[in-house]
């Protein structure tokens, strides 16, 4: 792996450390690992160094020079003789080099006599240089650089030599500094550095969940993003650098460090990389893959043991082994794992001992490499909570109720744990006949849906051989169709019956959740989550669940989030068509409001009005951006041209009325009130008693239509509108400063820029002030602030490990951390306290 020249992040307390150091003659040493940023800081100090006047001459030890050159002399020689112009061609400087490179000879490195000498020729050299500082980098790549380098030091120049690691230049150093990993922070920094444009949140997600600890080294992470566009996986969209196929694991670049120390183990490495990457491999079963594959146990060891010290795989106190980097699993090549534990199982099998729970491990990772082998079903029983046990039991089940029922047990632990990758794939094997039609129709359909791609021709000839078509299959092919005017949430509970398990709520509950609203814009994830109970797990991955996060994000306030799944359905071929027009309009609203308008527009003209499925939803982000852009005219005349009836009418009609009103246009205002009264005569929706309540609290001053307005805004849980809404009970109540700085700290944390700026001015016009917010968001990372954000929300770990994409298990790690930071010990304490930069409370 070459090395990676950046801008320097971070490294301050270094750097400070090396500016006092420069005050006096000094050895400092930099150490750290290789990708570390030792060159940048180099490359920084030298800089420093010159702007206070200091010469500075550089050198590397990397630079060439004969192997017997233990000193670095030639390296020394040639670095004074590039610069020696700049020195002012000093003639007694010109007779000691002249001097030491008579004496730096292969033979003189023989005699103790004659190293002296050239140590004492170097001393002199150094101290014809004058005041001078030496920048030394790569100089544990010369065999003994202590020598020249105290020389140089005893001589009044101040050196400042990297390492990775030597002992005993640390030992000579009048200063150690230690590069160890960069804060979160700043590794954000050098990603959206080599990235160059705004990093979109699925990539730093995948690059951070792929580099585990080492996304603290920046070499690491800039040869990563260098490997990675060179695979085609970045793409920039919407100004922002993305990452196709974001279900693909981030591997380490060729060439990485990692990948080298794996590769001088051979075949033995790589397979204890493969088995400590997904099971809980120990060092104590090395002898039992030794007699599985014919190896040596004591070669096999040697190479724990190599990995290990290298930093490649980590042993807990238990000797437990496991991979320190994800990527570099993804980036290690050769068979999978499954045909090393289907060898350890063959062997146990063969061996005379017992050892149960080590069997069942390794046949459930063995999965179906290893022959079906009914015999061996009852080795899986217990403990079958993860899905390999769970697709082992039903491999290796007996032919007929067993096997059938551990079908159906899988296909809905499949459901249940949100892997829907895991299920197309499962739907794709069982065997015609094994599960009943109407289930198998229901499990392929889901999957289906949830990544976008048809049902495979096998499934559908099984399930419809008698020459019915199953009810979830009729209806995956009318909603990739498009044809969702047939459709309702009806044939979505018929569609889905055979898969649910648990009690649902009744449909005129599920109607006051807004589920027709979801299911108009096509988001089947409450719709389904609402028919299927506490059977169904909110998807993670794949197109559907990238749509959901749009709308969720939008609605919660998590604009980055929901711009970044907006993205993700750019890059995804298998992304509804119409789900996408959806998401390209919540996206332009959301850039609009940034005020980012050129994005904007970029995302509302992706959706030509003539080809939308959405037009009141597009007439109320156009309505919007004519009239920030101050064609309020303009605004109002598309706005009231648009057509009527549904997703979005409701937003349309309050939009057109504050146009109208903010316009100074009293008869639009009220042509827009008599609309709405009309239009939602016979409604008593919450959509419809928000709308009409808003309309009038507006355009009739009412403050009891606005407050009105406001519960139903609160219960809706759309942030956005709520800061709306706050805003128009702030016009109209006595006391306005409560209702405004709701709305100002709302569309701030939002990030609304232009409603930020909209409250701040009513707030101030009504005599309010704008209190200062306590920040203490400098010590947090961008993820412990969006976790903080959405435990305001009310969102449980699950939930929030889905929205920031990492396991829950993670998430509680983050909280334990929160919690010690805020001082508190509850979620409610954290929600409540002022940790990430939360406002005062308000005095309502």
């Amino acid at each position: 792996m070459g090395r990676q020249r950046t801008g320097l992040v971070g490294r301050r307390d270094e750097l400070a450390a090396l500016r006092s150091a420069a005050d006096g003659r000094a050895l400092a040493v930099l150490r750290g690992e290789p990708g570390s940023g030792r060159s940048a800081v180099l490359a920084q100090a030298s800089i420093e160094l010159i702007h206070r006047g200091i010469f500075v001459l550089e050198m590397s030890g990397a630079a060439h020079h004969p192997a017997w050159d233990r000193y670095g002399v030639r390296v020394v020689l040639d670095a004074i003789r590039e610069r020696f112009e700049d020195l002012g061609g000093r003639s007694r400087l010109a007779d000691a080099i002249e001097a030491l490179s008579r004496l730096c000879t292969e033979q003189a490195y023989e005699s103790a006599w004659e190293r002296s000498r050239l140590a004492t020729t170097l001393g002199t050299v150094f101290r014809r240089l004058g005041a001078v500082a030496v920048v030394v980098d790569d100089a544990d790549r010369l065999a003994q650089p202590a020598i020249a380098l105290a020389a140089a030091r005893h001589a009044g120049s101040l050196v400042i030599a990297a390492c990775a690691d030597d002992t005993e230049l640390g030992e000579a150093a009048d200063l150690v500094l230690e590069l160890g990993a960069l804060s979160e922070e700043d590794s954000d920094a050098v990603l959206r550095q080599a990235a160059g444009l705004p990093v979109d949140d699925t990539l730093r997600q995948a690059v951070r969940d792929g580099l585990g600890a080492l996304y603290g080294n920046p070499g690491t992470i800039v040869s990563t993003v260098a490997d990675l566009r060179l695979r085609d996986r970045l793409a920039t969209v919407h100004g922002h650098v993305c990452l196709r196929d974001p279900e693909e694991p981030v591997a380490l670049p060729p060439g990485h460090r990692l990948l080298v120390e794996l590769a001088d183990c051979g075949p033995l490495g790589r397979e204890l990389v493969r088995l400590a990457g997904d099971t809980d491999f120990g060092v104590d079963e090395i002898p039992l893959l030794a007699a599985a594959t014919g190896r040596s146990t004591l070669d096999y060891g040697r190479a724990a043991d190599r990995l290990v010290r290298a930093g490649v795989l980590g042993a807990d106190a238990e000797g437990r082994l496991s991979v320190r980097c994800p990527a570099l699993r993804a980036a290690v090549p050769g068979p999978a794992s499954e045909t090393l534990h289907q060898a350890i199982v063959g062997h146990l099998l063969e061996s005379d001992g017992e050892r149960p729970f080590v069997l069942a491990r390794h046949l459930a990772a063995a999965g179906t490499t290893f022959p079906r082998r009914p015999d061996l079903a009852g080795n899986l029983r217990d403990g079958t909570s993860d899905t390999g046990r769970r697709y082992a039991a039903w491999w290796h089940a007996e032919d007929g109720e067993h096997r059938s029922r551990a079908a159906v047990e899988l296909i809905r632990h499949f459901v249940r744990t949100a892997d829907y990758a895991g299920l197309a794939r499962f739907v794709g094997q069982v065997p015609a006949g094994e599960l009943d039609s109407a289930d198998l129709a229901a499990a392929a359909a889901l999957a289906a849906l949830h990544s976008g791609r048809p049902i495979p021709a096998s499934v559908r000839a099984a399930v419809t051989a008698d020459g019915e078509v199953p009810a979830a299959i009729g209806f995956c092919d009318r909603w990739f169709a498009g044809a969702q005017a047939e459709l309702t949430i009806g044939d979505v509970e018929t569609a889905f019956a055979p898969l649910r398990h648990s009690p649902v709520l009744p449909t005129i509950e599920r109607r006051t959740r807004g589920l027709e609203h979801a299911f108009a814009l096509r988001d089947l994830v409450p719709v389904l989550a609402s028919v299927l109970g506490a059977d169904f797990g909110t998807p993670a991955d794949g197109p559907l669940a990238a749509y959901h996060r749009v709308l969720t994000g939008y609605a919660d306030g998590d604009w980055t989030a929901a711009l970044s799944a907006a993205r993700e359905l750019e890059l995804d071929p298998h992304a509804d068509a119409l789900a996408r027009q959806s998401a390209r309009l919540h996206a332009a609203e959301m850039c609009a409001w940034r005020g980012e308008d050129q994005r904007a527009a970029a995302w509302l003209e992706s959706v030509p009005a003539g080809e939308c499925a959405f037009p009141v939803l597009r007439s109320w982000v156009d309505a919007g951006a004519r009239h920030n852009a101050g064609d309020s005219a303009g605004a109002l005349r598309a706005g009231l041209r648009a057509r009527r009836g549904g997703p979005g009418t409701g937003l349309l009609l309050r939009r057109m009325a504050t146009i109208a009103v903010e316009a100074g246009k009293p008869l639009q205002a009220r042509r827009v009130l008599t609309e709405v009264e009309r239009t939602y005569s016979r409604d008593t929706g919450p959509e419809a008693l928000e709308t009409v309540s808003y309309v009038r609290g507006l355009v009739d001053g009412d403050g009891a239509r606005a407050r009105a307005a406001e519960r139903f805004a609160r219960g809706g849980g759309n942030r956005f509108e709520l800061a709306l809404a706050c805003q128009l009970v702030g016009s109209t109540a006595a006391e306005p400063a409560p209702w405004l700085t709701e709305a100002f700290e709302i569309a701030q944390s939002i990030g609304a820029a232009r409603l930020t700026a909209r409250a701040k001015r009513s707030l101030q016009g009504s005599g309010g002030v704008v209190a200062e917010q306590r920040d203490r968001r400098e010590d947090l990372s961008e993820t412990e602030l969006r976790i903080i954000e959405l435990i305001r929300l009310g969102r449980t770990n699950r939930q929030i490990a889905i929205a920031v994409r990492m396991s829950e298990k993670t998430v509680a790690k983050h909280l334990t951390r929160l919690f010690a930071k805020a001082g508190c010990r509850t979620r409610h304490g954290l929600a409540t306290s002022d940790l990430g930069g939360r406002p005062q409370p308000l005095g309502a």
